[in-house]
């Protein structure tokens, strides 16, 4: 993929990986004058979005949280050294055949909307008015809702976080300029429907069929089974997989060559989890799950080759956390005149 807000390919110049409905509503703001000094710019890897519950007064049926795991310490992750994955006993296809078997559904109408409330810290490229290149760790608290038959306007709450030095990097004056809240309106386009609880239905519920349409998503320049790990995030990243298609997309996902265990890590809201990942660009990039209730906690990328990342081995340059996942009857309004389909 060479969509400049694609979180895929190293070299794109925008913002951090996120949904294909937020990013469509991103782009828009990337072409206003006003927004571009700070240019944020992902490196390959594959997190899902996560981060503190915020439940809309109104509307709420239903609710996916991790009640038998540790409550989430109020914690700011940020980068440095932290403890290099250590190889488990435990083999991928242990760990996420059990996520698997551990699925649940939000029965979603499809009058209703996929709320996701989210913390995450990527890293970003900047380039300032001087045209020298560096970096620093972006960071975000999010919520979005995405209709779950795509035919109405979604929402997206934007946060921005203070800013974390990336190894080895100074925070550039750039990284502070983009600061306070941000909502974005999410019109009805194809990108919304693209990532629909409806659409997402239709995903193969058969682990060798989830398996060869992991293998069959665009992946750009990346080798097939990075881009297919690089597509389970993208799977599961600020939306809703029908618990039919998320179990099969597991059980595909273990099928990966390369992924492997660590059995003590630690997401963005600081609970430990059990790491399930594999390495591209000397990053280790990981989805975790709780140790017992085997639920989706969030994700994180770690250096292993100093070289290949351009960073210090151990240093965590991305951290996710996901902590609740609801079901709402309504998404809120919001004034967004430069919102539209493409």
């Amino acid at each position: 993929m060479t969509d400049e807000i694609d979180l895929v390919a190293r070299e794109r110049p925008d913002v951090a990986p996120y949904s294909l409905a937020a990013k469509a509503a991103v782009r828009r703001r990337l072409t206003d004058p006003a927004k571009r000094p700070v240019r944020p710019r992902p490196r390959p890897y594959l997190f899902l979005a996560g981060g503190t519950a915020l439940l809309a007064a109104a509307g709420v049926t239903a609710v996916i949280t991790s009640p038998a795991e540790p409550e989430p310490r109020p914690v700011a992750v940020s980068a440095g050294v932290v403890s290099l994955p250590k190889v488990s006993n435990m083999s991928a296809e242990e760990v996420l055949g059990k996520a698997a078997r551990a699925v649940t559904d939000l029965s979603l109408r499809d009058d209703q909307f996929v709320k996701v409330s989210s913390q995450t810290m990527y890293e970003a490229d900047v380039v300032g008015e001087d045209k020298k290149q560096s970096r620093y760790l972006y960071r975000t608290k999010r919520t979005i809702w995405l209709s779950a038959d795509g035919t109405r306007d979604g929402a997206l709450k934007v946060e921005h976080l203070e800013p974390r030095a990336y190894p080895g990097w100074p925070i550039p004056p750039e990284a502070y300029q983009r600061k306070g809240t941000e909502w974005m309106r999410l019109p009805a386009c194809n990108s919304v429907r693209y990532t629909a609880y409806t659409n997402l239905k239709k995903l193969p519920t058969d682990p060798e069929e989830m398996r060869a349409y992991l293998y069959g998503r665009p992946r750009g320049d990346n080798p097939p089974d990075t881009g297919a790990w690089t597509a389970v995030g993208d799977l599961l990243r600020e939306t809703y997989v029908p618990a039919p298609q998320r179990k099969a997309l597991f059980n595909a996902a273990a099928t990966i060559p390369g992924v492997t265990v660590d059995e003590s890590v630690e997401d963005a809201a600081g609970r430990t989890g059990i790491g399930v990942g594999r390495v591209s660009g000397g990053v280790r990039q990981e989805i975790i799950f709780g140790p017992s209730s085997y639920e989706l906690l969030g994700e994180r990328g770690i250096v292993v080759d100093e070289k290949e990342a351009k960073a210090p081995v151990g240093s965590l340059v991305a951290s996710t956390a996901q902590l609740e996942v609801t079901a709402d009857d309504t998404a809120p309004k919001v004034d967004d005149p430069a919102a539209g389909c493409d």
